[in-house]
């Protein structure tokens, strides 16, 4: 059997240890940890991060500038888009599949078979990971929250950075933009810096000073890069995340330079965000410009908004999937003035998606030309080739797509 299909089976069966894939509760991965003598409690020039959005791209801006300053990064990201290992990125590349699989079947065998959710078995895997193939800087991003987030089990932090807080997964972080950003700041340690993004609610951004003073944290000032830098990631938005990423950057480099952060920007890669798909499978469906984007949530529809007011190429074509505790007319009513007609999809192996019958029934209400699709190739068939298309909702659907397209992500 090959290292790629031992992974996804031992996945599977540790994906199955616990009835609930979001359970908020650090005991079960701190006694886990125990039993591996707490690499996380060695981890050196760990950067953590989190926030609504933004927070893999200016993770990836962030690896990139120190790449270009001769330093090895490793990071851990969530979630992938078509391969598990996308996740955790050794020395600059992805963990290989051998290495993976190695980490993972010693985390089955000291988890004993205990309840333990998904997300908590991928951080153990990336804390001994990072432990046992050592670099120059740790950037962790959290995955959903900040205070009881598994990645939070690490307490020797250099830096701690906030990206944008907004209305997200609210079911488990609340629904007052205050209580969002205390679960966001819970990554805090005292007297470790902080680095807090532009954010575009008042009432976040005082939360997130308060809870910083409260700590003795020292608040970095964020610098800002030139409005005429070139950016390797489409979108006003990611001059934010950009300017964020080189204010910590600067922290760990004082003496850093711009001409490499520059060329640094300029190659920076993430894949699905604002991503114009130019080569592989989908081409053959068009003749006009694909862009696949992974918003799914207000904040980031605004963001894509920006960015098809400033393209300024008429009416598009969407194609969207989406997983139903998102509301999609309050999601797509933001953009809907750019759109010609819509095309309905499933999330494929997505059990909380959207059927298409439903997105119809939902977007018809906003006076939209909806119409459903029996999958993605089908909606490519649908939609004009001759117009502009969108295709957005999830990153699920986002590695759906780039699964299909057969886009490598490394």
């Amino acid at each position: 059997m090959s290292s790629k299909n031992k992974l996804l089976k031992t996945l599977n069966r540790m994906f199955s240890l616990h009835p609930k894939l979001i359970d908020f509760d650090l005991s079960r991965l701190r006694l886990l940890m125990n039993k591996f003598n707490n690499p996380q409690n060695t981890l050196q020039n760990v950067i953590h991060i989190a926030g609504t959005n933004g927070k893999g791209s200016t993770a990836s801006f962030l690896k990139e500038i120190l790449k270009y300053h001769n330093l090895t990064v490793n990071v851990y990201t969530s979630p992938h888009l078509i391969n598990f290992n996308e996740r955790i990125r050794i020395n600059n590349k992805l963990i290989s599949e051998d290495r993976l699989l190695k980490i993972l079947e010693e985390v089955e065998i000291k988890n004993e078979k205990q309840p333990i959710t998904f997300f908590e078995i991928t951080t153990a895997a990336a804390i001994i990971a990072f432990y046992r193939y050592p670099s120059d800087v740790n950037v962790i991003e959290t995955g959903l929250g900040g205070r009881l987030d598994a990645t939070n089990i690490i307490e020797n932090k250099k830096l701690t950075i906030i990206t944008q807080i907004g209305f997200d997964h609210i079911e488990f972080l609340g629904n007052k933009i205050e209580d969002i950003a205390r679960e966001k700041a819970g990554i805090y340690r005292k007297n470790v810096p902080v680095i807090i993004a532009k954010q575009k609610n008042l009432i976040a951004h005082k939360t997130l000073v308060a809870s910083a003073r409260m700590l003795k944290n020292n608040i970095i000032n964020i610098e800002n890069i030139s409005p005429n830098t070139t950016l390797g990631l489409r979108g006003d938005h990611q001059y934010e995340n950009a300017s964020t990423a080189f204010t910590a950057a600067k922290y760990l480099i004082p003496l850093i330079s711009l001409s490499k952060t520059n060329l640094a920007l300029k190659q920076t890669i993430w894949p699905g965000r604002v991503h114009q798909i130019k080569n592989g499978k989908i081409t053959n469906y068009r003749n006009n410009i694909t862009i696949l984007d992974g918003a799914h949530n207000e904040d980031s529809s605004y963001s894509l908004n920006q960015y098809l007011n400033k393209k300024a190429m008429g009416k598009w074509n969407l194609i969207i999937g989406m997983l139903n505790n998102r509301d999609i007319k309050d999601f797509v009513k933001i953009f809907k003035s750019h759109l010609n007609e819509v095309f309905a999809i499933s999330i494929p192996q997505a059990k909380t998606s959207y059927s298409p019958d439903e997105i119809v029934s939902e977007l018809r209400e906003l006076g939209l030309n909806v119409n459903p699709a029996l999958d993605l190739k089908n909606a490519l068939v649908l939609a004009d080739k001759d117009k502009p298309l969108l295709i957005t909702g999830s990153l699920y659907l986002t590695g759906h797509t780039l699964k299909f397209n057969e886009t490598r992500v490394d």
